[in-house]
């Protein structure tokens, strides 16, 4: 698979990122949305919560990401 490729998928895949999506939580080990991912790793992140399972969560970080890019 070229380069191109993974990125048009990738692309096609920000595209359909809405807030109510569910998804897995690694780190949480649950099912959650979107919107509340987001909501606590801006949260966590921006006051510095270290014991916050949200804090520099590459998860969180991608989710974010890919939701900014669908916008």
């Amino acid at each position: 698979m070229s380069l191109q490729e993974l990125q048009q998928i990738r692309r096609q895949r920000a595209e359909q990122v809405t807030l109510g999506q569910e998804f897995y939580c690694r780190p949480r080990r649950r099912r959650l949305t979107i919107e509340t991912c987001m909501e606590d790793y801006v949260s966590a992140n921006a006051f510095g919560d270290k014991h916050s399972a949200c804090h520099k969560c590459a998860q969180g970080c991608t989710n974010r990401q890919e939701y900014a890019e669908s916008r």
